[in-house]
């Protein structure tokens, strides 16, 4: 089983750098984890629509069952051509649309136990938003995980870090990992007095 998985407490929130290359290995070696403890998942994708992402799992044999996803790419790209009556899916207009989001993740947490969340990534939307909005977003979203004993899992490509941003993030989550396949570092909140120390 995945380090990053078993080394989790519950309710801790945790942001992953993951080198470019091996980022989409990490992401699947972390949900066939996840789901192989038959462990619930709400995935929140801006990078991807929620059929590429299934295709992909299923290829890997990796079972979805458990799995809930707020799709934020499928609505902005279908032009009205999708049915949107998935149950174990919120589609989101574009990922620009935070409140949207947020509204959608905490709806979902009431609705149904919900073990681990995987926003993929924060990179992606850098691009939709401004820093100051995605700051908000994360707090906000990282306190309603910790409420609802939800263990958070924010990704963070390593070639798109932003170390102001990072250094930022630090004031809501309860560790930064830097991750490949496996944990390489890691930090926790009580060790992050100066950035230096939490530059991985």
């Amino acid at each position: 089983m995945n380090k990053i998985i078993t080394g989790t407490k519950t309710r801790q929130n945790m942001i992953l750098l993951i080198p470019d290359e091996k980022y989409q290995t990490t992401i699947n070696n972390i949900v066939k984890d996840i789901v192989s403890t038959k462990k619930t998942l709400c995935f929140v994708s801006v990078n991807k629509t929620k059929e590429a992402i299934e295709k992909e799992l299923q290829e890997k044999k990796i079972k979805t069952e458990k799995i809930y996803f707020i799709d934020c790419i499928s609505k902005s790209i279908s032009k009205g051509k999708l049915s949107w009556s998935d149950e174990k899916t919120s589609y989101i207009d574009n990922p620009n649309s935070l409140t949207q989001m947020s509204l959608a993740i905490f709806k979902l947490m009431e609705k149904t136990k919900i073990d681990y969340f995987l926003l993929d990534s924060i990179n992606t939307l850098l691009i939709y938003n401004n820093e100051k909005s995605i700051l908000k977003f994360v707090h906000h979203t990282a306190g309603k995980l910790k409420a609802n004993n939800t263990t958070g899992l924010f990704i963070y490509l390593k070639e798109g870090l932003n170390e102001n941003l990072l250094k930022q993030f630090t004031q809501f989550v309860d560790k930064i990992t830097e991750t490949g396949i496996g944990i390489k570092k890691e930090t926790t909140k009580s060790s992050m007095s100066s950035f230096e120390e939490i530059k991985l």
